[in-house]
C-alpha cells in the first residue's frame, strides 16, 4: 500500500479484528477453516470465541448442513484438543479466558 492509499472501513474493520486475536487463536480458527473446508473471514473470526459459536458458524454455512449438530460440535472438540492439547472444556469455554489462548 502506497502512502496515498488508505483502508476501506470494512478493511479496517477487518484488520482490528485481528489484531485483537492472539497468534493461538488465530491458529486454532486456521485449523477450523482446514477441517471443515471452509474461509472464515476475518469479521467473523473476531466472534468464534467458544466452541458453542464455532459450532452454530459451522452449522449457518453450507459446510455444517450435510452434518449434525452433534457431528460438528464432536469435530470442533477435536480440533480443539489437536490444535490445542487441551482436553478439559466444555462448549461454552471461552478460548481466551477459560483457554488461556492468546
Amino acid at each position: 500500500m502506497s502512502s496515498d492509499e488508505y483502508l476501506t472501513a470494512s478493511e479496517a474493520t477487518e484488520c482490528v479484528g485481528l489484531l485483537t486475536m492472539g497468534l493461538d487463536t488465530v491458529e486454532l480458527i486456521i485449523a477450523f477453516e482446514e477441517r471443515f473446508g471452509v474461509k472464515i473471514p476475518d469479521k467473523d473470526a473476531g466472534e468464534l470465541y467458544t466452541p458453542r459459536r464455532v459450532t452454530d458458524y459451522i452449522m449457518r454455512t453450507t459446510v455444517g448442513s450435510g452434518m449434525s449438530r452433534d457431528e460438528v460440535a464432536a469435530i470442533v472438540r477435536e480440533v480443539i484438543r489437536e490444535t490445542t492439547s487441551i482436553n478439559d472444556f466444555n462448549d461454552d469455554s471461552h478460548f481466551v479466558d477459560d483457554l488461556n489462548l492468546d
